[in-house]
């Protein structure tokens, strides 16, 4: 035994004397940091150069939609792997499923159906038609009472209303659909609110230009809810600065 193990003893040596130059001969491969926020803004605005908060948010629009900006979202965001431009991501991005499940079981509990994908699709719908009534206030076009009044009455809403707040003897759950949907306009009114300090203490720290840059960096899904239902750039500035806020 003595033998065999002095045998293995001396191949293992020989083995390692034989890989160790190998080992020694390979090239060192450098680790790779990560891109930081300031080196991305930097490229950013050497490849954009000029005024980011320019009327109706060309600029903005010509930077998300670059290469550049979206690496760094797919850096960022590797959980959404499914987007190869700033509009699929924010399709991905922007629904809150876990929220939207957790606000609806608050009022679906037994006996009604447990909420559903479909549930938080339709919320999800809800949710951005609300924010932009909301952001046509600002602009003078209240368009709220129709709007509304619209959605109830056309898909999908209107067959989601009929499955989740008419009862088996065909009445309305009338008390159930006023609770949902005050509190649902609540919340996406907070919401708004949220965005807009967000956004307010990064213009305050870095400045309107470079703040809106870093809201582009820093709070994507934020900046495509502004994209999406803001369209004077005035009317933009006056909500981030509070000018419509009750508080």
């Amino acid at each position: 035994m003595a033998a065999v193990l002095a045998e293995v003893e001396k191949n293992m040596f020989t083995a390692e004397v034989e890989v160790a130059p190998q080992v020694a001969a390979a090239p060192m491969v450098p680790m790779q940091r990560p891109i930081t926020i300031a080196e991305t803004m930097a490229q950013l605005r050497e490849e954009f150069p000029g005024n980011v908060l320019d009327e109706d948010f060309t600029k903005i629009r010509e930077i998300i939609e670059s290469e550049t900006y979206v690496e760094f979202l797919k850096r960022t965001y590797p959980q959404e792997n499914q987007f190869q431009n700033f509009d699929e991501f924010w399709a991905l991005a922007s629904v809150d499923e876990e929220g939207s499940l957790a606000f609806l079981s608050t009022y679906f509990k037994s006996p009604l159906a447990a909420p559903t994908a479909r549930d938080v699709d339709v919320l999800y719908y809800m949710t951005l038609l609300e924010r932009n009534l909301n952001v046509r206030l600002y602009h003078r076009e209240d368009e709220g009472q129709k709007g509304r009044f619209e959605m109830l009455m056309n898909e999908p809403v209107r067959s989601w209303l009929e499955e989740r707040f008419i009862n088996a003897d065909d009445t309305v759950n009338v008390l159930l659909l006023i609770k949902v949907f005050a509190h649902h306009s609540f919340l996406v009114t907070q919401q708004q609110e949220d965005d807009r300090e967000k956004i307010h203490a990064l213009f305050v720290e870095h400045g309107a230009q470079k703040g809106f840059l870093r809201v582009a960096l820093l709070e994507p899904v934020c900046l495509g809810h502004v994209l999406k239902d803001f369209t004077d750039v005035q009317v933009f500035k006056k909500w981030v600065d509070g000018k419509f806020s009750n508080k």
